[in-house]
């Protein structure tokens, strides 16, 4: 069973990484979420592994973990920047930063392993570029009970999908909304975002 809705999942989309005042930004967003924990993105650590796959450097199995590992860098990177943020391996472990009043960025590579092991009921993420650390994301606040928030470098448009991986639909699960927010943008107000239903992938 699913544990209730519980938290709130940011992901933090790689390509904002090079903000200079990144962490004022994020500490002040997330801060209007309830228990909020945070997804950070490959960025250009994920490009280059994605480089190295197309030149065959690395198999497909290799690049899809190592695409994991550099979300993982890129949060401890950003944990040790700032006191006010925390590397997290578990959920229990971001609720109890939360009580300290830290940010909880999470360890992508070891919080994926343990929840595929465990939570048998959510689809398993397949090896794919299909898939990026939106629907990781997505899959994440699936597997912990939580409400979705995507901050990017784009407004959501018209069209939201168009800004997401080929697999954000399914590891999104049929759910009807969730917020999202231009960090870029000066404008602070999320957007509510409607998505479309998943097509059936039974048929």
């Amino acid at each position: 069973m699913l544990r209730k809705r519980n938290c709130t999942v940011v992901k933090l989309g790689g390509s904002l990484l090079d903000l200079k005042d990144l962490t004022d930004r994020l500490i002040a967003v997330v801060a209007d979420f309830y228990n909020p924990v945070v997804v950070v993105g490959g960025g250009p650590a994920a490009d280059r592994v994605r480089q190295w796959h197309e030149q065959g450097v690395v198999d497909s199995s290799e690049a899809h973990q190592l695409s994991i590992a550099a979300m993982s860098f890129n949060a401890i990177n950003l944990a040790c920047s700032d006191r006010r943020m925390c590397l997290v391996s578990s959920q229990d472990e971001a609720t109890a930063a939360g009580q300290r009043g830290e940010v909880p960025l999470i360890d992508c590579l070891r919080v994926l392993q343990a929840e595929q092991e465990s939570n048998l009921q959510l689809p398993a993420i397949p090896v794919s570029w299909d898939v990026t650390s939106d629907s990781i994301s997505a899959w994440l606040a699936q597997a912990w009970g939580g409400e979705l928030c995507l901050l990017k470098s784009v407004d959501a448009g018209p069209n939201p999908a168009e800004h997401l991986d080929g697999w954000f639909l399914s590891a999104f699960s049929n759910r009807a909304q969730l917020t999202w927010l231009n960090l870029r943008s000066n404008v602070r107000t999320p957007e509510i975002v409607t998505m479309p239903v998943a097509a059936d992938e039974s048929h």
